[in-house]
């Protein structure tokens, strides 16, 4: 696909609501239509296992899941923008542009694009994708807060203005590379997909989607002529498929799997690095007791070996962390890097009087129970003894507003630029803000995103990094890696938010 790039001082990098993948289903249909010679190397069609959270491959982008949805998704629909490999870039956008307090924003998209159907991609397409993506009823109108929906006009065929509710000068990283894709004026079945991507939709059973190379496509055509997309629940069973031959790439292995084909010269193993992970915290609300004390706070953080956690709990297919999101994404702050201190650790907590804490742990991503009770080793060296308790998993997240009242916890962030997670996470109102960040914070966030210079507002950004780093809650000990496995020879896989992309690829 070709795009212009964006120089990643300009603004900061969204990585994408996606996280982990879970579902339910087998391998049906896709794997029994696929020839023997789809195995072997050379071939214009790739075979695909992958989970999906929605237990469905539906495409409704109103509502569109996390997994095998969301990877047909972005094949079939072009977006105005994405990320691609580490900087931003336009799609259907030519290029986005505010007014002088970024109250207004113009779009101007490319007139060459077009949809299955063979007409024209437009402005108007444009306006009306945004007003339903941005509707109460999708399930990222969070997104589109800002977002004036109902005054979004087209001012010509491939020119629109979006008038936002407040100052937004992050709104191309923070809105539209998160989620923005197009499809065409006055749809509402979206059984019936009609988008602009390098691929079209062929079948869908629910279980398995087969795509087809889109020979009129605007971009770089897709070397691959076919996708067969399996969706898949269980890990190990995509690992089993990948070594029968009945796939060829699959999404998502365990770091147990990854360990143990490690010497299979038939399986190449796909880190996706920092950049597509999961951020692992052992997180302390600042406004609860004893936390509300920085004494203690830095004391945790000091008491921390996050190298043993990351070679002991994740087997090393993971990269330390400092604390702070969006380690290998733009935008980063140059933090200093902080390294177990057990003496200053102890003195601080004995100045503190803490000997004893108490942190809700769950299995919620593989390891993490094993790093707590690892980390509760590392705290006994400081002189505190640390009570784990541990939920079910699946009962974690059941009542959200728990989560803020609840002092010590263990949590997990998908990475991503740490402006964007500072803007979804760290909102007074969001759930999720487990570290109970209060008026101020907002106050600062505000100001940052509002900043119409792109340096100046980086700048403000990274400043709230460094306030994160020095007085903030998360113990953010490590990055896990998303793990995939393929065999040998398929190349150019693109991964976007830790969800691998085949529109380069070949095999």
């Amino acid at each position: 696909m070709s795009a212009t790039n964006i120089d990643r001082r300009r603004f900061l990098q969204f990585s994408a609501l996606a996280a982990g993948v879970l579902g339910t289903g087998a391998l049906t249909g896709c794997a029994s239509r696929a020839s023997s010679t789809t195995a072997g190397t050379g071939t214009d069609r790739l075979r695909i296992g992958i989970a999906d959270a929605t237990k469905s491959t539906a495409l409704d982008p109103r509502a569109i899941g996390y997994g095998a949805s969301l990877m047909v998704l972005h094949h079939v629909y072009d977006s105005l923008m994405f990320i691609d490999g580490g900087k931003y870039a336009y799609g259907l956008a030519e290029s986005v542009t505010p007014n002088a307090d970024a109250t207004k924003w113009t779009i101007k998209i490319r007139p060459d694009a077009k949809f299955h159907s063979g007409r024209p991609v437009t402005a108007a397409d444009v306006a009306f994708s945004l007003q339903t993506i941005g509707a109460p009823k999708s399930t990222r109108s969070s997104v589109y807060a800002d977002v004036d929906g109902a005054n979004i006009k087209a001012l010509d065929k491939t020119t629109l203005e979006v008038p936002l509710k407040r100052p937004r000068g992050d709104f191309r990283e923070a809105v539209l590379v998160i989620f923005s894709v197009v499809f065409p004026e006055g749809t509402t079945d979206f059984t019936k997909v009609d988008g602009s991507g390098p691929y079209t939709l062929d079948t869908n059973d629910g279980k398995n989607v087969v795509l087809l190379a889109n020979k009129g496509y605007w971009g770089a055509k897709p070397p691959l002529t076919r996708l067969d997309i399996a969706r898949m629940a269980d890990a190990p069973a995509r690992l089993n498929a990948l070594k029968a031959g009945e796939i060829d790439y699959a999404v998502g292995i365990s770091a147990t799997g990854a360990q143990a084909e490690r010497a299979n010269q038939g399986i190449e193993l796909k880190r996706g690095g920092a950049a597509n992970s999961n951020g692992l915290s052992f997180s302390m609300n600042v406004n609860l007791k004893p936390f509300d004390d920085p004494r203690v706070r830095r004391a945790v953080r000091l008491a921390v070996d996050r190298k043993a956690l990351v070679d002991n709990s994740l087997l090393g297919l993971a990269t330390p962390g400092n604390d702070v999101i969006g380690l290998g994404l733009p935008g980063y702050a140059d933090l200093p890097e902080r390294t177990q201190d057990l003496n200053g650790a102890r003195e601080l907590f004995q100045q503190a009087g803490v000997s004893e804490l108490t942190l809700r742990i769950a299995e919620l991503v593989p390891g993490l129970v094993g790093a707590a009770q690892l980390f509760g080793q590392q705290l006994g060296q400081a002189g505190v003894k640390l009570n784990l308790e541990q939920v079910p998993a699946d009962t974690y997240y059941a009542d959200l507003s728990s989560l803020a009242k609840t002092p010590f916890q263990g949590f997990y962030y998908l990475n991503r630029p740490a402006a964007v997670h500072l803007a979804a996470v760290t909102n007074a109102k969001a759930p999720f803000n487990v570290t109970g960040q209060g008026a101020d914070h907002q106050k600062r966030l505000t100001e940052a995103q509002s900043t119409v210079d792109d340096t100046a507002r980086a700048a403000r950004f990274a400043d709230i990094q460094r306030r994160f780093h020095d007085e903030g809650g998360d113990v953010l000990w490590g990055f896990q890696e998303q793990v995939d496995a393929a065999r040998p020879g398929v190349r150019d896989v693109q991964v976007r938010d830790s969800l691998p992309l085949f529109m380069k690829a070949s095999a």
